[in-house]
């Protein structure tokens, strides 16, 4: 750890915005021209959500010019647009971890019935051209089993392998980094037969995995999905070829990957339609990229 003079620490914390209290965040928000409807209920929610989280909500609502916000706006509006993003957000988490299971189940049994010793052949370098790739993906993985020590899978194995995993056990601890570096090195044959139960290419599951890896992120992050552009845009299917630069992107790859169609038509959409319904009065869900006849386009075909 490096030892910091106190005079540098003085001065680089003199340089950066100083600490508020909920009255002045509250007071604050007001002199920007926010309507504070009730400021009691206004001090409570600023106590549950930090205020840099709040106003990135906010930021889309400011006049550059005044720096202040449209006429009009209040706490409350806001408030329900952070309450959309919160039940849209479980909603793709859920969706997401069909995605993430499958798409584990789908790596783990490829690999190991297309390799030489599929069992625990990702560990070695032998059968990847590209080494340097492959010791970094092993590095990673070794520190995911190493951060999740504690699991009884691992243990087991510890205890009755010499802590040698089979591709379908450690597979369990690989993030959708981890999947996406690992689709990467493997060899076209095994892409596309992965590829195939996607009915996609190879470019296009590369592709598809990175966009999950992107808005799982996102997701896991807590980042602002209200308004929030998307810089990675994701190859779509020639029947469904949109383009919106908002989550809706992403919302159509995750159609794409959810194997579980019946689980797609019959619960995700009809809980994202639930919310919708329930904030249409607060929310443009155009500022997520979703057009008027969404759930068409997201519906899967069984």
């Amino acid at each position: 750890m490096h030892v910091v003079d106190d005079t540098f620490i003085k001065f680089i914390s003199s340089q950066l915005k100083q600490p508020t209290t909920f009255k002045e965040q509250i007071d604050k928000l007001k002199k920007r021209n926010l309507i504070i409807e009730d400021e009691d209920f206004a001090e409570e929610v600023l106590k549950k959500m930090n205020y840099y989280y709040v106003t990135g909500y906010l930021h889309d609502f400011k006049n550059s010019e005044t720096d202040c916000y449209n006429e009009g706006l209040t706490f409350n509006q806001i408030y329900k647009i952070i309450k959309f993003d919160m039940r849209l957000r479980s909603i793709f988490i859920y969706a997401m971890e069909m995605i993430e299971r499958s798409l584990k189940t789908s790596v783990a049994y490829h690999f190991s019935h297309n390799y030489p010793e599929g069992n625990i052949s990702y560990l070695f370098n032998r059968d990847f051209p590209d080494k340097l790739k492959h010791a970094k993906f092993i590095e990673y993985i070794n520190k995911n089993i190493e951060n999740n020590e504690d699991l009884p899978f691992i243990q087991h194995h510890k205890q009755h392998y010499q802590g040698y995993y089979p591709i379908w056990v450690a597979v369990e601890v690989f993030t959708l980094g981890n999947l996406e570096n690992f689709y990467s090195l493997l060899n076209t044959p095994v892409q596309k037969k992965i590829a195939k139960e996607y009915d996609c290419s190879k470019m296009q599951m590369e592709n598809w995995i990175e966009a999950m890896r992107r808005f799982r992120n996102m997701l896991a992050h807590d980042t602002r999905l209200y308004n929030s552009k998307v810089i990675f845009t994701p190859i779509k299917k020639k029947e469904c070829n949109i383009t919106t630069n908002k989550i809706f992107d992403y919302v159509l790859v995750m159609k794409f990957l959810m194997l579980d169609k019946e689980e797609w038509n019959d619960k995700v959409i009809p809980d994202i339609k639930k919310v919708f319904e329930e904030f249409k009065e607060n929310v443009d869900i155009g500022c997520i990229g979703f057009p008027k006849n969404w759930e068409e386009i997201l519906k899967n075909r069984l």
